[in-house]
């Protein structure tokens, strides 16, 4: 239920973002149907999940989409993209074992080359909430050891090419890659993912709107520097129940480098409780065993979108006192700022393709 919730409260609150301050007359500009048929394959990054792949998988969407057109700066800088939601369905592989795939998302899409109204290059970012029909079971389904739980987030990043047909209509094809996982949150969590390719049509319900110019604003700071602490829990293994917590104090320096990117370096201070099962301090509460911290450095590179960004970092442990599953780390997710000081964070901590936790946070800028 707690990635179902994140995921209805991370809907709620993107949509509204990119419609904001848009009279019902702008809602309707725009607005189109696209539909697609793919076909792909489960990246087998386990022994334990190449084993049981039989099948190549099938994937429908269905999206409704918007065709942004300049009212705000970013629609211009990003090319006048497209956002939405959609819904998402796939086999995965072996339907006794993994079952299919439902996944509820929203999405943005943005022009690499050309515009969005024309023949273009694209790439779109995905995010929401997919239900799983299969997961691990001790008895039932013990050869299921990539998901453990209904319900989990979806993840999903594409190469996508748009070829008009029509005023109206558009040729969409797609290149993507798609992540199933509950962020530890449940154990066993290897994860899903998935290789596709894909073809559709795009219908534009109205005329596609004119694109319109805005002044674009001046980057206020360059540097910045900012402090973040972010929560979650994670489960130990399918052996052991209970629900252990972990957090994120995180450091950073950024460079605004321009109105869509900025890159910055830091430092995290991490709590994993479930690092217990290394530590000889069994004696010790945990807030004062050492064991159960780690502290790592990092780089990293968001992509900005007004207030939203989409956030990727790599760093590397320089103090870990106990058994870490790989000395290298990683970072993606998204992070909000509300009136240019505080910042939300919603990010994923990963150990190369292995889920640690889902951070869950805020923080300040100065």
């Amino acid at each position: 239920m707690f990635i179902k919730r994140l995921t209805v409260i991370f809907i709620a609150f993107i949509i509204p973002y990119f419609v904001k301050g848009q009279s019902s007359e702008s809602l309707i500009k725009g607005l189109g149907i696209e539909t697609n048929l793919g076909y792909g394959f489960i990246m087998p990054h386990h022994e334990s999940i190449e084993y049981f792949l039989e099948d190549h998988l099938r994937t429908f969407d269905l999206k409704i989409s918007k065709l942004t057109y300049g009212n705000k700066y970013w629609n211009q800088l990003f090319r006048y993209p497209y956002y939405g939601v959609g819904f998402y369905r796939s086999n995965l592989g072996n339907d006794d074992i993994y079952g299919y795939a439902y996944g509820l998302y929203a999405f943005l899409k943005a022009p690499i080359i050309g515009a969005s109204n024309k023949a273009n290059l694209s790439w779109q970012f995905a995010f929401g909430a997919a239900y799983l029909t299969k997961h691990f079971d001790i008895i039932d389904n013990p050869q299921n050891l990539a998901i453990s739980s209904h319900l989990n987030m979806y993840l999903d990043f594409s190469l996508q090419s748009t070829i008009p047909l029509t005023k109206k209509i558009l040729l969409t094809n797609a290149v993507r890659f798609t992540h199933c996982s509950n962020g530890k949150i449940e154990s066993p969590n290897k994860g899903l993912n998935a290789v596709s390719g894909s073809i559709g049509i795009l219908y534009h319900i109205n005329d596609k709107p004119n694109p319109v110019y805005v002044e674009l604003p001046q980057i206020d700071k360059k540097n910045e520097y900012s402090v973040i602490y972010a929560g979650g829990i994670k489960t130990l293994s399918h052996y052991e129940s209970g629900y252990f917590y972990a957090s994120s104090l995180i450091f950073d320096y950024n460079r605004n480098y321009s109105l869509r990117r900025r890159w910055g370096i830091g430092t995290d201070l991490f709590f994993d409780a479930t690092n217990i099962q290394y530590s000889t301090n069994t004696d010790k509460s945990d807030i004062i065993n050492a064991d159960l911290y780690q502290i790592g450095v990092h780089v990293g590179h968001e992509l900005v979108i007004g207030d939203l960004s989409m956030l990727i970092n790599l760093g590397g442990y320089v103090y870990a006192p106990v058994e870490v599953f790989a000395p290298i780390y990683s970072r993606i997710g998204l992070r909000y700022r509300i009136k240019d000081k505080i910042i939300t964070n919603f990010t994923l901590k990963s150990h190369w393709a292995k889920a640690s936790f889902l951070e869950w946070g805020i923080g300040y800028v100065f």
